[in-house]
């Protein structure tokens, strides 16, 4: 029974440095951007200011803060962009966050770059929807700098944005780029 217990002891001590290295966490630099069209040539770009990535319970998480969300260049613009983007009650609520199972990504090898596509579930006003990406990363070191482009059916999401009877068209495209970091 002692030599059994020795043993799971040394194999927890030896397993755990590894299992705490494949986690992944924000190293700074997340930048989120977005284009959404109208009629008669209307475009709105913007960027939210505030967001981050990490790895939790083996999914990876982007997220931004719909406070931050706007910087369009128009004040009253940006406030009726969150104003449309207010969530009702959620885990979630004042963040647009999208997952993906860490699974579902390739990680390339140092000095190396990978692209591929993949699945994951976007939150966006509280409503959950899968949500399909491309993505290219590439590994320096213990850091990933990945970018992801997708574009969102914001309709899906109960979100309807329109002034004045100009409406913003259902996809909005997204550019989001953040750096993740092996969590040595």
């Amino acid at each position: 029974m002692k030599r059994s217990a020795s043993v799971l002891l040394v194999t927890v001590a030896i397993a755990a440095p590894l299992i705490a290295q494949a986690r992944l966490k924000d190293a700074g630099d997340v930048e989120i951007s977005f284009l959404a069209k109208g009629p008669a040539g209307m475009k709105i770009p913007g960027v939210a200011e505030e967001g981050g990535a990490k790895e939790e319970d083996g999914k990876i998480k982007l997220w931004a803060n719909v406070s931050s969300m706007g910087k369009t260049g128009i004040g009253l613009r940006d406030k009726h962009m969150r104003g449309y983007l207010t969530a009702k009650d959620c885990d979630d609520k004042g963040k647009i966050v999208l997952r993906v199972d860490r699974s579902k990504v390739k990680f390339p090898d140092n000095d190396k770059a990978v692209e591929g596509s993949a699945t994951g579930e976007l939150t966006l006003n509280c409503v959950t929807k899968p949500q399909q990406f491309k993505y290219k990363a590439k590994r320096t070191g213990s850091d990933y700098h990945v970018q992801a482009l997708f574009d969102v059916d914001i309709y899906e999401h109960d979100v309807k944005p329109c002034y004045l009877g100009v409406c913003v068209d259902k996809d909005v495209k997204v550019n989001a780029k953040m750096k993740l970091r092996d969590g040595k």
